[in-house]
């Protein structure tokens, strides 16, 4: 990656700090305006690509960067902070399953960084999945976190209760899916491999 998509990089980064930081006085000023979840999330997962790169020891291409913090931006910044999951319809799935077609790319990695491209298709995409529906299971204990102990409703508890959950876990997995087959194909595997 050249000494500009770095820059560019750094500076989504930074943007990223910023909507956390203002979304965090909001909540400070106004006591209806509960969003710890975004602010959290949008303090810690801006960084996440940096850390993969150094547990796998890669670089993560600068196009597969982009497309992740600008779904951040659509999932944390849109959809927490600016209540677009209350307010558009099915929004809330159409994230889930976008962040399972993005999770799988953690699978990929760790299939290409164990050197283990060559092994059989149904083993990748038992890895593939299994990393991506992780993620999802993890993002969903975060939600019921922060519901519980930050008194939000990111599960919509209220109403929906456990069908929200499991809903977004089945769309988090189709998109697992998809995400798949795209990274099993090595046509397109190596397109997204491309900076």
């Amino acid at each position: 990656m050249n000494k500009l998509k770095r820059s560019l990089i750094i500076a989504i980064r930074i943007c990223f700090i910023i909507f956390a930081l203002l979304f965090f006085v909001q909540i400070l000023v106004d006591p209806n305006y509960n969003k710890w979840g975004g602010v959290i999330a949008g303090l810690g997962l801006p960084f996440f690509p940096p850390i993969v790169e150094r547990c796998f020891k890669f670089k993560m291409p600068f196009r597969i960067q982009l497309i992740y913090y600008m779904f951040l931006f659509v999932a944390l910044d849109m959809g927490i902070c600016m209540d677009l999951y209350k307010t558009v319809p099915h929004f809330d799935k159409i994230v889930h399953c976008g962040s399972g077609v993005l999770s799988t790319i953690i699978g990929y990695y760790a299939i290409v960084y164990f050197k283990a491209t060559k092994t059989p298709i149904v083993f990748r995409c038992i890895v593939i999945l299994g990393i991506s529906t992780m993620i999802a299971v993890l993002w969903e204990f975060f939600e019921f976190g922060c519901d519980k102990f930050l008194g939000q409703h990111m599960q919509e508890l209220v109403t929906a209760g456990v069908d929200d959950t499991m809903y977004d876990l089945l769309v988090a997995t189709i998109g697992s899916v998809i995400g798949c087959i795209m990274f099993t194909n090595p046509k397109l595997a190596k397109e997204l491999e491309k900076n």
